[in-house]
């Protein structure tokens, strides 16, 4: 069990609450939220299976993830665009990691202006990215990453860090990555929000051992602290778009809902299907580093 916390390196010794055999523990320091007990890294990667992507199709008790990824294409590329936009504030363009990429529907609307490839602890979802989806999405761990030092411009983890047994050892393997003057851009929830300090433990995030790691902004800024040398951080909302029916489905997969999930699968089929809503969920944020310039450089 883990008595230190895994962003800033604090003793946390109080346990805040159980999630069944799953002890959680929140930094008194950063106010990061943490499951404490040891896991089998293999045997959490054997969870992103086709059920996690594809959960209607699944027969698996206790299934969490997506209703479906393949039918949620159309909005996760509408709020990839927006998330496009943003990293194009900072580097136009130049070559690009997605870690993270599932079947790689980031990199489908980023290809334009980046030389891409993606990252992925799922063997599921690179056979689907590389078969179904045609994106060059290749197996592996960003802990672990096979890239040499100073392979990318940017380097982007969209709702990924959450997940990772030790997400600052994946930092730095970003740092590591990552040129002079690169940049990389996290989204993922803030702990410390009111929002989920007022759900608590009914909060859908909580959602073992698939989230491991719940960051506060301050433990953002202490585990790229602890990862290399970042001479630029901002801290940004986190812009979205869902259906209506895609926001029930998904509630309904999470507390496993049978009635909720019935629901939004039938309003998928009536107009309400193609509505979209632009959200920026006050519990989520994008958090955008540079790697230090060299010596000399501007």
């Amino acid at each position: 069990m883990s008595d230190n916390c895994p962003l800033c390196n604090t003793s946390v010794v109080k346990v805040k609450f159980m999630h069944g055999e799953y002890i959680y523990k929140q930094c008194p320091s950063c106010r990061s939220l943490f499951v404490s007990n040891e896991l089998s890294t293999l045997k959490m990667y054997e969870l992103y299976s086709e059920g996690y992507y594809e959960a209607d199709s699944s027969n698996s008790k206790g299934r969490k993830g997506y209703p479906s990824y393949k039918e949620a294409q159309a909005s996760l590329k509408d709020s990839f665009l927006l998330k496009l936009s943003l990293v194009r504030e900072y580097i136009p363009s130049g070559r690009l990691l997605d870690a993270g990429a599932a079947y790689g529907t980031f990199l489908m609307v980023a290809r334009a202006f980046y030389n891409c490839v993606g990252l992925e602890v799922s063997e599921y979802a690179v056979a689907t990215a590389q078969k179904e989806f045609g994106m060059d999405v290749r197996l592996g761990n960003v802990e672990q990453a096979p890239f040499p030092d100073a392979e990318f411009d940017v380097i982007v983890m969209w709702d990924i860090i959450e997940h990772l047994r030790n997400p600052v050892l994946a930092l730095k393997e970003v740092h590591r990555m990552l040129k002079p003057g690169g940049y990389c851009f996290i989204s993922t929830d803030d702990a410390s929000n009111w929002f989920i300090n007022l759900l608590g433990t009914k909060w859908w995030g909580i959602a073992p051992p698939l989230h491991l790691c719940h960051f506060s902004k301050k433990g953002m800024l202490a585990a790229l602290g602890h990862a290399g040398y970042f001479d630029f951080v901002e801290i940004k909302k986190d812009r979205r778009k869902y259906s209506i029916p895609e926001i029930i489905r998904h509630f309904g997969v999470s507390y496993q809902s049978k009635l909720l999930t019935a629901l939004g699968t039938w309003m998928g089929r009536t107009p309400f299907g193609s509505l979209m809503l632009d959200i920026a969920r006050p519990e989520q944020f994008v958090a955008i580093a540079r790697k230090r310039l060299q010596d000399g450089e501007k």
